[in-house]
Order: C-alpha cells, then structure tokens, then sequence
C-alpha cells in the first residue's frame, strides 16, 4: 500500500482533476444526469479528503486528532447554525449532502477540513508572518463560499428561504480564522501537499462555472 501511495504522490494529478470537475459541470447542468451527479456530491468530498490525505505523506495519531478537532469543530458550528440561525443566518440543509445527524450532513465538517488544510497549505507557500497566513488563508474560504453559495442552493445541498445574508460570510470568516490558525499552530498541513492547490482552485472554477450557467439560464432563458 505505501508504495501504491508513493507512485500517486509522484504523479501529477491536476490536469484529471479539471478533466473530472469539467465532467461534472456537463452531468450538473444536464437535466438527464444532474440527479444521479447530485446523488455523488458526498462520494466527492470524500474522495477530495482521500486525496489531500495521500498527498500529505505520513499519517500518525497526532495527525488524526488534529483532523478530527476540525471536522468536529466544523460540524458542531453547523449544528449550531442551522437549528438556532445565530451563526449564520437562518437555512435548512438539503438532502444532497447526504445522512445527516441534528438536521446536519455528517460530511459537511469533511468539507471544513479540506477547505482549511487546502487553503492553509496554499498561503503556507508564500506567507511567513503566521497571522498574516491565517488570515488571508481564511479569506480565501470565505471567497470559496461566496462562489459556493448559489451553485449549492440550485442543487439543493442547503436553501436559505431569501438572499444569503451577510451575517453568513461574516460568520465564515471568523469561524474560519479559529479553524485555520488551529491548523497551523499545530503543523497540521505538509506545505508540499501538491495536491491541496489545484483541488481548491480546481473546485472554485467547478462553482463559478456552475454560478455562470444559472445566470446565464436567468438571462437567455436556456
């Protein structure tokens, strides 16, 4: 197996990560094969996570509870959020996300935890001053939910009954911050996961092309 994991770290696997997010524009924007893509949402998160931990090297029990403060810390927000509406705003999950526990997808607290290792490793690349790297590493995710927002409401992973308030973003960027500088102050990232870039950037362009085509739908009426 480590030798499996070997030869996939030496192999440069952006170029079939834009070749799998363009499949998944085309099966999300037609009509035929947008529920069966929906249905895969959470296979790909996994599948994301699986992929940031391959590329990251040795996995040890002092990484793993690292990992797992995030994803609870994440998940226990949403918690939060969604059944009071003191965090975020008021919104209800959708079923795409998948199982869900308290009226929250156990796999959403999968999606913080590759959203605040991918950025971390990101800004950990060209940023020395470590309040400075957190800080535009969170950011950065907030910049990921702002493209994220209306793709995820069309495919029903979460609906706000309105507009996303601005509390919602407020609210990312500060649980963000917490997130983020946990990862850090802890060496939770490897700064040479090769993988970690190109799935954030390669995923946003997956939700603004996604945020194009609505509004283009919107406009020309397609």
């Amino acid at each position: 197996m480590k030798d499996i994991f070997n030869r996939i770290r030496n192999f440069n696997l952006a170029p079939w990560l834009v070749i799998f997010y363009s499949v998944g524009v085309a099966g999300m924007i037609i009509p035929q094969t947008r529920e069966l893509f929906k249905a895969m949402v959470p296979l790909n998160l996994l599948l994301n996570v699986m992929l940031l931990l391959i590329y990251h090297g040795r996995l040890d029990m002092r990484f793993a509870w690292k990992a797992l403060v995030i994803y609870s810390g994440g998940f226990i927000v949403e918690i939060a959020g969604v059944n009071t509406g003191l965090i975020f705003g008021s919104y209800e999950y959708g079923p795409t996300l998948g199982p869900q526990l308290f009226h929250t997808p156990l796999i959403i607290g999968v999606n913080w935890l590759m959203l605040v290792y991918a950025s971390l490793v990101i800004t950990s690349r060209f940023i020395e001053k470590r309040y400075f790297r957190v800080l535009v590493a969170a950011v950065l995710m907030v910049v990921y939910d702002f493209a994220l927002e209306p793709a995820a409401i069309d495919l029903d992973m979460w609906d706000w009954g309105g507009p996303v308030p601005m509390q919602n973003y407020i609210a990312w960027l500060v649980i963000s911050l917490v997130l983020v500088w946990f990862a850090d102050r802890t060496g939770f990232v490897n700064r040479e996961n090769k993988i970690a870039a190109p799935l954030f950037f390669v995923q946003l362009g997956f939700f603004i092309l996604l945020d194009i085509w609505m509004y283009a739908k919107v406009i020309w009426g397609f």
